[in-house]
């Protein structure tokens, strides 16, 4: 495998493949898919991704809650939140939950730069 191990977690198809581009295009690896936030935390604690790229709103566990999750876990996991949802609340429970970034999906720019930077 080459770059940084990555789990994406989406319940969009679409967001899915956008995301799995953008990770190739930084030199990571994707390792492993999801559509909701249970099934993230399963992934995670199957296969140890050094990045997740994480979605805020989803059936079952949402975003933040996986996330806080999979850092109780696996603490070293660099979480990237990525959603539509341009909220100051939002970006802090993310944080308050172990996310290393918060990036809007509309801004592809800013996650190729965080997504280059993790997978170095």
């Amino acid at each position: 495998m080459n770059g940084a191990t990555t789990l994406i977690v989406d319940d969009n198809e679409g967001m899915r493949l956008l995301a799995r581009m953008l990770v190739d295009e930084a030199g990571g690896t994707v390792i492993a898919e999801a559509a909701d936030g249970n099934a993230a935390v399963e992934r995670a604690l199957e296969h140890q991704p050094q990045i997740v790229l994480m979605d805020h709103r989803m059936p079952g566990a949402d975003g933040v809650e996986a996330t806080r999750r999979i850092k109780a876990a696996q603490p070293g996991a660099m979480v990237v939140a990525w959603t539509t949802l341009d909220d100051p609340a939002a970006a802090r429970s993310f944080f308050d939950a172990g996310a290393a970034e918060f990036v809007l999906k509309h801004d592809v720019a800013t996650l190729e730069r965080v997504l280059r930077r993790f997978c170095a």
